[in-house]
């Protein structure tokens, strides 16, 4: 069912889910990714990540570890749950992202990339750092 949806209708879609969508090809190249996605990489549009890696948007040393947990996903063709990872903008905020990365296949099964989702969960780290402070305080 999905596949008749015409391309413009599957765009507005995946722009509607509160979480940030993106897929790669086997190279960890951006083949596309929803605004939400988009906006927190600073970008105001998604065609901009085309053909990209996260090289190009993120710190080297994030990049690389995005680009690791494409290849664990990719080369094992088993999907990475929960991964907590944090995030530095180039202004210096601090977001704590929860992302989920699965194998892309072709039809016939066989992995061509990784498609992910995150969602924000920095108000969450930051409440569980207060508790753990508060926790510690008490024990001292």
């Amino acid at each position: 069912m999905i596949n008749a949806l015409p391309p413009e209708l599957l765009t507005q879609v995946l722009d509607a889910l509160p979480v940030r969508i993106f897929w790669k090809d086997r190279e960890s190249r951006y083949v596309g990714c929803n605004k939400l996605f988009a906006a927190d990489a600073g970008v105001d549009d998604p065609q901009e990540f085309v053909g990209k890696s996260d090289f190009y948007f993120y710190h080297p040393d994030q990049a690389k570890a995005f680009r690791d947990d494409d290849a664990d996903v990719m080369y094992s063709g088993r999907a990475k749950l929960g991964i907590v990872e944090k995030i530095v903008h180039e202004s210096g905020q601090v977001q704590w992202v929860e992302t989920n990365k699965f194998p892309m296949r072709d039809a016939a099964g066989v992995v061509v990339g990784v498609i992910g989702m995150y969602q924000d969960v920095t108000v969450r780290v930051l409440a569980d750092e207060a508790k753990c402070r508060a926790c510690a305080l008490v024990a001292a």
